[in-house]
């Protein structure tokens, strides 16, 4: 009798994994996988020479920034964003430049500080929640940064509570469909495909997908209210 069932439990546990499998596997990259490196602080000098791979004004115009905008540059590294970003909100908008290396927040601090920047606000935040202000964002900004996350799902959320009822995610990040001659190494870039159902689980909706750089892609969610 033993015998007679084990072929019939083998067939159960094989369908099994053939329906779950995907899906428990889907699961898993979203909550957890292994991350980029992170950028070398010794190395920030690379991040500040000009990216004509990466048109700032280009990216400034699609973002659709007004007056007054309050916007958060997640992983701002350098500043290398923070700054046109803060040029388009002006004096009445705000930007939050957050980074978790405290190297990195130091140099954006004395940038802040040379060109007296009263819009822009420092952040030392944590790899999984940003340490910002719930319901107060026009925009959130990761440029470059998305593949560098171990759990996107957890960040996702919080920049969710941060952004208003209206607001919108920006993602910048490297595309392993093109071949770049520099940046992280191809397994550690994360597909298009698969940013877009990550961010999308997290309760956001795609709105712009701007293929304008040769070596990334350029999302814009918007928040989800349900």
């Amino acid at each position: 009798m033993v015998k007679n069932k084990l072929p019939c439990l083998m067939h159960k546990v094989l369908l099994f994994l053939a329906i779950f499998l995907p899906f428990i596997s889907s699961h898993l990259s979203a909550q957890e996988r292994r991350p980029g490196d992170l950028f070398p602080p010794d190395k920030i000098f690379l991040l500040e020479e000009p990216r004509d791979w990466q048109d700032t004004e280009e990216i400034m115009e699609r973002l659709y920034l007004k007056t007054g905008d309050i916007v958060a540059d997640i992983g701002a590294g350098s500043g290398y964003f923070t700054i046109p970003l803060a040029s388009r909100v002006g004096e009445k908008g705000l930007v939050f430049a957050e980074d978790i290396q405290i190297q990195m927040i130091n140099y954006i601090s004395k940038k802040v500080e040379t060109l007296d920047l009263k819009n822009v606000r420092v952040i030392f935040g944590k790899t999984e929640d940003p340490s910002l202000l719930d319901n107060f964002f026009n925009l959130v900004f990761l440029a470059n940064t998305y593949h560098e996350l171990e759990k996107p799902s957890l960040l996702l959320e919080n920049i969710r509570k941060d952004l208003r009822y209206y607001g919108r995610l920006a993602i910048i990040d490297w595309d392993p469909a093109k071949k770049s001659p520099f940046g992280p190494p191809t397994e550690e870039k994360i597909p298009e495909d698969t940013a877009i159902k990550e961010i999308e689980r997290a309760g956001f909706e795609l709105i712009e997908n701007h293929n304008i750089m040769p070596y990334h892609y350029f999302l814009v969610f918007k928040k989800k209210n349900n």
